[in-house]
């Protein structure tokens, strides 16, 4: 007798030690499966993708950035220009990230003093776009609806919602821009309740690696990036290298979430846990499962 209804089902699980997904699904740490496409979906779904480790360590870097910034709450790390910048080059700058707004600051670098914000609609009717700088165009900082540094995130959206902007820039005491926050993040809020994301309000996502010396250097572009996870790639997990690899990053990386694997034997799991992770990837004829690490 089934005596509850669709609405009483719970699937939220957890991925790592610390990391909990609301619908329990995670991508394949193999070879192009996943890069920040996917995992950007998956996320925004309640599972996380995991970036894989055919690429670059500079590219796979770059694809966790993209999803690190594409739910950002707080956007730490905005695409900034100067008041010297002509609407020629912020046409190509717009053209190649796919923004329509951009904060001016002084040097043309976030953390230096905010002098205003351009968006595609100050620049639309601009005729000589060569000779026509952005400090003649944009919005200046005086004329801008801003925020002060320390604002709570719900309380910056709601500073947003009331000003009706599309963007809201976070200012510091002697006026540097600190971060951004963005009207679409809020749209988003609503459309993906059961996105997986920090409490910065980001997309969460994972990356692989390999258990190579280098790899040592990969996971250190990884973690600056803003990785929330890093699962170790190896068919066999219970080696020496692994081992080594996983001890290193939990002395170097103490907050990181690891997971370790592949094993097939509670003596193969034993070592790995021995060694710091918060996860393991089991493997069973040919089926990839795997369990989190709990305090309980």
């Amino acid at each position: 007798m089934i005596d509850f209804t669709v609405n009483d089902v719970v699937l939220e699980t957890r991925f790592t030690r610390d990391i909990r997904l609301k619908t329990p699904i995670a991508s394949s740490p193999m070879d192009t499966v996943t890069e920040s496409d996917m995992a950007i979906g998956m996320a925004l779904q309640g599972g996380i993708g995991v970036i894989h480790t055919n690429l670059p360590a500079a590219e796979q870097a770059a694809e966790v950035s993209k999803v690190k910034r594409f739910r950002s709450g707080f956007i730490f790390k905005p695409v900034c220009i100067s008041p010297s910048t002509s609407v020629a080059e912020l046409d190509m700058i717009q053209a190649k990230c796919g923004f329509k707004a951009f904060p001016v600051t002084f040097d043309g670098k976030m953390g230096s003093k905010l002098e205003g914000l351009i968006t595609k609609r100050d620049t639309m009717f601009v005729e000589n776009r060569v000779d026509t700088l952005v400090s003649k165009v944009m919005t200046k900082s005086d004329d801008l609806v801003t925020a002060t540094e320390g604002i709570e995130l719900k309380d910056a959206f709601k500073a947003l919602k009331s000003a009706k902007k599309g963007k809201i820039p976070i200012v510091g005491k002697q006026g540097q821009l600190v971060a951004l926050i963005a009207a679409s993040d809020i749209r988003k809020e609503d459309q993906y309740p059961l996105a997986t994301k920090d409490h910065k309000g980001r997309l969460m996502v994972a990356a692989a690696v390999g258990t190579r010396p280098a790899d040592r250097e990969r996971v250190s572009q990884l973690v600056k990036a803003g990785v929330d996870a890093v699962v170790v790639d190896s068919s066999q997990g219970d080696s020496m290298f692994q081992r080594d690899m996983l001890k290193w990053m939990r002395a170097t990386f103490p907050n990181l979430q690891i997971i370790g694997g592949n094993v097939v034997t509670r003596l193969q799991a034993k070592h790995l846990i021995e060694c710091g992770v918060d996860a393991l990837r089991v493997g069973i004829t040919h089926i990839l499962l795997g369990f989190a690490l709990g305090d309980d």
